[in-house]
Parts: structure tokens; sequence; C-alpha cells
């Protein structure tokens, strides 16, 4: 069920989801295959998509929201080609229209919210709102050292996939750095997850997948290149580097040493 945002005090100066909204939208039918909602996720990276039933807006399913269907006890067994769009969707969802003042969707677009507000008009999607979207409006000069998280959760190589998901859904975050005896060596996405236990769930046959799981470990899915900042880089530096790398987090480091992390969602909190 959509809610829609309304604009009760629309004022000249503010910027306009028009401004800055993305106008390519990639849909997924809700009977389309996950493995092919994630093929289609992975060949447009992005971790994000609008779901639709007749070409109408049905939905938004997330690659987290795939992680979890997956990994569901319920699913315990079945292969993401034998479940669609449907099963992992979000049916509640905020939509707004083009002339909406952006500062009322930052709560929904960033990923403290659901990371992707579709943008209506009549009953057409037109374009979507996404928390990279929004980095584009960030300009504070604040250093990363006065917005980064410096108590980082975070797990090693050896710690389960499981684990590792649990520890994201606990804590509302959608990335772990990856620490190996203290060091960073990568980061952990909800699409990594989604996409290894599609792949485990493929290569381990059923009455296997119990055991095996024990042993599907954080090393066999991280992400090994990590972009990271600097505690004297500014907000806006930040927001840039995240857009030019297509990231969604920077570890922030003193030397080589990871001193705290710098979120997406931090940075749209500095938009005034």
């Amino acid at each position: 069920m959509a809610t829609t945002i309304m604009h009760p005090w629309p004022l000249a100066k503010r910027v306009k989801v028009k401004d800055v909204m993305s106008r390519e939208v990639v849909t997924v039918d809700k009977d389309e295959r996950l493995d092919h909602v994630l093929e289609t996720m992975r060949k447009h990276r992005m971790s994000k998509l609008v779901v639709v039933e007749k070409g109408k807006l049905a939905g938004i399913v997330t690659d987290g929201d795939i992680a979890d269907e997956l990994g569901a006890i319920k699913n315990k067994g079945v292969l993401a080609s034998h479940l669609h769009a449907s099963s992992a969707m979000r049916r509640q969802f905020v939509t707004a229209s083009a002339d909406t003042d952006i500062e009322k969707l930052v709560p929904q677009a960033s990923e403290d919210g659901a990371g992707l507000v579709p943008i209506m008009h009549d009953s057409t999607c037109v374009g979507v709102v996404t928390a990279s979207d929004l980095l584009k409006l960030v300009t504070s000069t604040a250093r990363l050292e006065s917005l980064m998280t410096a108590k980082v959760l975070a797990v090693q190589p050896t710690d389960r996939v499981v684990h590792a998901r649990r520890l994201m859904v606990d804590h509302h975050v959608e990335r772990l750095p990856v620490l190996d005896d203290g060091k960073l060596v990568g980061i952990l996405g909800e699409g990594d997850i989604a996409f290894g236990l599609a792949r485990f769930k493929e290569s381990v046959r059923d009455n296997h997948q119990a055991s095996a799981l024990q042993r599907f470990l954080v090393e066999d899915v991280y992400q090994r290149n990590v972009v990271t900042g600097a505690l004297d880089m500014t907000a806006r530096e930040a927001a840039e580097r995240m857009l030019k790398e297509d990231v969604g987090c920077l570890p922030v480091m003193r030397g080589d040493r990871m001193v705290g992390i710098v979120t997406r969602s931090d940075l749209i909190a500095t938009i005034r």
C-alpha cells in the first residue's frame, strides 16, 4: 500500500524532487524469479528496484529483502529460481510527486528509510529518488571526524554469514567492515549476502544445507576493494567520492587504521 507525500508548504527556493530524481526507472515484474531480480540489480548496479504488476507500481524490493527471503526458515532448501519478487517485495512504501520539496523525502530516500521513493504522475512511476540522488545535494564542509560513527560494528573473514546478517538486521545497517587481525580488508553488504545465498542454495544439496551454512563464511562473499575516507575530508568531498566510486559508505582511516565509518545517511543528514 503506497502512501503519498503531500507538499503543503511549497517554497520557491526549496529544491524539488524533479531537480534531483532519476528518470530512468528500472523495474521488475512481481512474478520475476528472484535470481533474475538479482541479475537485474547486478546489471544496473542497483540495490533497490521498483516492482510492477501489469505495468503498475506494486512494491519495492531491496537486496536486503532478498537476503532475508532466501535466508528465511520457511524457504529452507528453496532456490532463488523458485521464489519471486512478490515474496520479498515491500507492499507499504512512500511515493511523492515531482513537485514535492526534496527535504520531505530525506527520511525515506536515505538508508534509514526504504532507500528508494517512487515518483508518481497520476498512476505512472516517472522516476525515483534514492540515497545516491540525495548525495548530490550535500554541500557541508563539516569534517568526517565530526560525522562518522566511531564505534563501528565489524565482522571477521571467518565469521559466519548468518551471524553477519543478524548484526545488520539488529543494528539497522546495510554494510559491515571486514577486519582481519584489526586490519581493514573489505566490506560486506546486503547485496553480497543475497548473491552469496543464491549461489549457496544452487550449489549445496537440500539435505546438506544446514551443516554447510556453518561453513558459509564472510570470506566467501565480501568485497576486497575498499574505498575509504580521511578524518579531515569534508562531507561534500565524501559525497563526491561515494558518487564517483558508487559506494554506500566510507571507512574513515587514520593512517592504515580504521577509526570510524560514514554512510550515505550520515552525509544526507547534513543537507539543510
